[in-house]
């Protein structure tokens, strides 16, 4: 399936509460020229919530996981509410009309998943291992889109190699390891048709562009 110019942008949750989110994200986007962002919030506290409740109530990961993505659903609508332009969509035809108004759709992963997994080859899990990231790696492919840029609150780690800021190769296994990035995103990394990240409480967010590698760890 051909990619369009759509670019998922992941928001972490722990930037949530971040003052400067609604102002760094409008910037980014602006500087990068990202006509078409398709905007997914991650779970962030409401999320830890849910991972202290599947301990404490000994839910099934499956119920666990919906939880989680209710609570991915909650922050989407508040970044929907604080972000000028940002305007909360609960499927593809709400999104194209956004993108047609001059607006930046937020997706609520709680009403689009359902609809929608059923519809594709690939499996997203209802585990722990597929957080977030993995969400947001599994609409990038299957919507489908050009590019998946992770808005995180470090930097991605570099090598020697890394000739300019501007890349980074750094495998995604390592990154997992680290716990910057879930375990189901490092597998799927290679698929996906390009990665970049951010590290949006670095003013002013640089990106830069990730390829995954199956290198070693990094030191």
């Amino acid at each position: 399936m051909r990619h369009g110019d759509v670019e998922v942008l992941k928001l972490g949750g722990s930037l949530i509460d971040e003052p400067a989110t609604p102002e760094l994200l409008t910037a980014l986007i602006r500087r990068e020229h990202i006509a078409r962002p398709l905007i997914i919030v991650g779970g962030g506290r409401a999320a830890d919530l849910v991972r202290h409740w599947h301990e404490h109530w000994q839910l099934d990961e499956a119920a666990a996981h919906d939880l989680a993505v209710a609570a991915m659903s909650l922050n989407a609508r508040l970044i929907a509410t604080v972000v000028p332009r940002c305007q909360l969509v609960l499927e593809r035809a709400q999104a194209e009309r956004i993108w047609q108004q001059g607006g930046w759709p937020v997706l609520d992963c709680s009403r689009f998943l359902p609809c929608e997994e059923s519809n594709h080859e690939l499996t997203l899990p209802h585990t722990w291992l597929a957080t977030s990231d993995a969400i947001s790696a599994w609409i990038t492919l299957v919507w489908p889109a050009r590019r998946l840029v992770l808005l995180k609150s470090s930097d991605i780690p570099a090598r020697a190699e890394d000739i300019t800021s501007q890349l980074r190769t750094a495998s995604a296994c390592s990154l997992a390891e680290r716990g910057l990035i879930d375990a189901q995103l490092a597998e799927w990394a290679h698929r996906l048709p390009a990665l970049a990240w951010v590290n949006l409480r670095h003013a002013p967010g640089s990106l830069v562009d990730w390829i995954p590698t199956s290198d070693s760890p990094i030191p």
